[in-house]
């Protein structure tokens, strides 16, 4: 399944933390809620759209990173382990061919450049963060999904003569409106650059 970040992922990708989970942390606060389960999904979406990839969990992924100089990057600032990279059909081999670290850079030894071609390469790994490493995430889903909450879906306001008719902010566009302090909060997370395709 493609992601939104350019790279495959195998089973797709739940969200950050389950509704669940969320009603768990919010002391059942939004327990009759019917909307919980959509703003859970765009909470998370939110975070890893400003992170530029999926963050947690973690996940077996498929990326074709772009080439042409001997470091490239794979979209993830956490990879916990490299399967396969594969340049033009053949297999490299791990400290031989290339080293990787686990922030997801990716380098040719022996002074070769990766090959430039269009899907050229091809990187399949593991990444993201568990649940239990990164806690913080899980508060940041709560904190975003309990503001899209608390406002009321409808119209907010009217006017009669001039007409003007306002509606509430649904799920998604409050959560793509995170706040200053709570993209602080997840810039620890973010991949910096990326050349995924």
């Amino acid at each position: 399944m493609r992601t939104a970040w350019g790279y495959d992922v195998e089973n797709g990708i739940d969200p950050i933390i389950s509704v669940s989970k969320f009603h768990e942390m919010t002391g059942n606060a939004y327990f009759t809620n019917n909307r919980a389960e959509a703003a859970v999904k765009a909470a998370s979406q939110a975070i890893r759209n400003y992170c530029g990839w999926h963050v947690c969990p973690s996940v077996k992924c498929t990326a074709y990173p772009v080439g042409g100089s001997i470091v490239t990057k794979l979209p993830a600032a956490y990879v916990s382990s490299i399967t396969k990279i594969t340049e033009n059909g053949r297999e490299l081999m791990a400290n031989v061919d290339y080293e990787w670290r686990r922030d997801g850079l990716l380098k040719r030894t022996k002074h070769h450049r990766w090959n430039d071609s269009w899907d050229g390469i091809i990187a399949e790994y593991t990444a993201g963060y568990t649940d239990e490493a990164v806690p913080d995430l899980a508060e940041a889903v709560c904190a975003i999904a309990a503001g899209v909450l608390a406002v009321s879906p409808g119209v907010t306001s009217e006017s009669a003569d001039g007409v003007s008719i306002s509606f509430s902010a649904n799920a998604a566009s409050v959560a793509a409106g995170l706040t200053s302090q709570q993209k602080k909060a997840l810039d620890p997370y973010r991949v910096i650059s990326s050349h995924a395709a």
